[in-house]
C-alpha cells in the first residue's frame, strides 16, 4: 500500500513452495494475512514485476502477483518450478483419492499400482512445473540466466514506468 501511495514499483522475487496449511496456521491468521496480500496486490496501481527463482506453488504464486494479476513482466530462472503443487504433494493427494475410488468399486489398488500411479503423477506435475513448459504456455515472459537478471529487470522497470501510474484505490482497510 505504501509503494502505491509513493508510486514505487514492486518486484516480487519468489521461491515459495506454498502457503502453510493446517489448523495451526489457520489459527495464527494465514487466511487473513493471505487475503490482505491478495487485496493489496490486486489494488496496487504501480508496475508489478515477478521473478521466480525457485519452487513456487499454489497460493504463494497466485498471492504474490501471479499471472492472474497481470504483472507488467513475469520472469523465471532455470531453477524455477511453478505449479499448483509439487509432484510429490500432488501424487500423495491424488493417490488417496484414487485409492478411495477403487475401494468403492471393490477393486483395491495393489502396491505396484500405487507406486506406478504415484510415479506417473510426480512426473506429470514436476514436468509441467518446468520453466520451459510454463514459458511455452505463455505463463512467463522469459526464462532468464542468472547473469541476465539485472539487465532484464532494468529494462522491465524502464518500460513499465513509461505509462503513468494511477492513484491508489484500496478503499477502507482495517488492521
Amino acid at each position: 500500500m505504501r509503494c502505491s501511495q509513493e508510486k514505487t514499483p514492486l518486484l516480487f522475487i519468489q521461491s515459495a513452495p506454498g502457503y502453510m496449511v493446517g489448523s495451526e496456521s489457520e489459527h495464527q491468521g494465514i487466511g487473513k494475512y493471505g487475503s490482505d496480500m491478495v487485496r493489496t496486490v490486486a489494488c496496487a496501481q504501480v508496475p508489478r514485476i515477478q521473478l521466480v527463482i525457485g519452487p513456487d506453488n499454489g497460493a504463494a504464486n497466485y498471492g504474490m502477483c501471479g499471472r492472474a494479476y497481470r504483472p507488467h513482466f513475469l520472469f523465471s530462472t532455470m531453477r524455477a518450478r511453478t505449479g499448483v503443487m509439487s509432484g510429490r504433494s500432488a501424487a500423495g493427494v491424488l493417490l488417496s483419492i484414487e485409492e478411495k475410488k477403487r475401494e468403492a468399486k471393490g477393486k483395491p489398488m495393489t502396491v505396484e499400482e500405487k507406486q506406478a500411479f504415484s510415479q506417473k503423477m510426480i512426473e506429470k506435475y514436476d514436468g509441467e512445473a518446468h520453466p520451459f513448459f510454463c514459458g511455452s504456455r505463455l505463463l512467463t515472459d522469459r526464462v532468464l540466466k542468472f547473469s541476465e537478471i539485472r539487465d532484464w529487470l532494468g529494462m522491465a522497470f524502464e518500460v513499465s514506468l513509461l505509462k503513468p501510474i494511477g492513484e491508489p484505490s484500496f478503499g477502507n482497510v482495517r488492521f
